[in-house]
């Protein structure tokens, strides 16, 4: 996959620096999810990717996800000229009639983080079932095959949360001495949540989390009650206060994503639709019109050289 990424770089710049001084003016716009550290990132990379290029690019995201804050902006947007746009959808339903009407107006539309089906040219991001199947499997190497585990994820209506448990369940599904004992879904978990079911199962090895909040919820609930390497958790995310849960190996690996990835990649991809059409760009694109920006597996020894990578990039760290 690095492979395939790199090679990826390296004809897109090629195709889209050769002879920018003599291209006009391009207009991009990429539409996060909310103000977040995650979407902070993947900023960072948009702007690294415009720099590169010689472009500006708008970066718009809202305090908190709002889809029809997303709806408005992108209404906004193909009113203005507008060459590009890459959205991360808050709600793929809602956003679609927008991000359709923009494309039926010959505007390159990507999607980035959530995938939206038919709503777009291309995705790029990580896939969340592919989330969830890494962290099967780490949980697998963890409990050396066997051992009851339990699950904890975000409401059942979150497509995110839904793909990333459906992969991991799919996963522990080929590994018969593994019983996944109880699922818990709330909109918030807390710690208490996380900790009364754990309270009645003394027996637990294992806890999957999928997302940040409820890797913290996990992780804490573990701790409080004695049990920090007794009950091995796997969470997806990348917030500053899950991995300080990795390093000090509350929790024992974090399937994280690579927004500063999917924000340059995503930057670089519409210059070149903008530049050499949707059709000619997708040429060169995976026939699955599908970019896999690739995961992290960070653990509480792996820890050190991702808070390296980050840093390379310029992305504040504190843990």
């Amino acid at each position: 996959m690095k492979k395939v990424i790199i090679l990826l770089l390296i004809i897109l710049s090629l195709s889209a620096c050769g002879d920018r001084n003599s291209q006009r003016k391009i207009n991009l716009a990429v539409i996060g999810k909310a103000n977040t550290p995650y979407w902070d990132s993947a900023k960072l990379g948009a702007e690294a990717a415009a720099r590169d290029l010689g472009i500006s690019v708008k970066f718009l995201v809202p305090e908190k996800e709002d889809p029809a804050w997303q709806i408005r902006k992108i209404e906004e947007l193909i009113a203005e000229p507008l060459d590009g746009m890459a959205f991360a959808a808050s709600d793929a339903k809602s956003i679609a009639p927008s991000v359709l009407k923009a494309m039926q107006d010959k505007i390159p539309c990507v999607a980035l983080d959530t995938d939206v089906g038919k709503s777009r040219h291309i995705y790029i991001g990580t896939r969340n079932y592919y989330l969830g199947k890494q962290a099967g499997d780490r949980m697998v190497s963890l409990l050396e095959d066997k051992g009851k585990i339990a699950v904890v994820a975000d409401l059942s209506d979150n497509p995110d949360s839904l793909e990333r448990v459906r992969g991991f369940r799919d996963t522990l599904a080929e590994h018969t001495n593994i019983e996944i004992a109880w699922q818990l879904e709330k909109e918030a978990v807390q710690s208490a949540d996380v900790e009364s079911r754990l309270k009645t199962s003394s027996d637990l090895n294992g806890i999957f989390c999928a997302s940040d909040s409820a890797g913290v919820a996990a992780g804490e609930s573990v701790r409080n009650i004695g049990k920090v390497g007794q009950i091995k958790i796997v969470c997806t995310g990348e917030s500053s206060n899950a991995m300080k849960l990795v390093r000090d190996n509350v929790i024992q690996a974090m399937v994280a994503r690579k927004p500063y990835r999917t924000g340059y990649i995503s930057v670089l991809v519409l210059y070149n639709m903008a530049r050499v059409g949707v059709d000619n760009a997708l040429l060169i694109l995976p026939s699955s019109e599908i970019i896999d920006t690739g995961i992290f597996m960070v653990t509480p020894t792996s820890i050190a050289p991702y808070r390296e990578y980050l840093k390379s990039l310029r992305i504040k760290v504190d843990f």
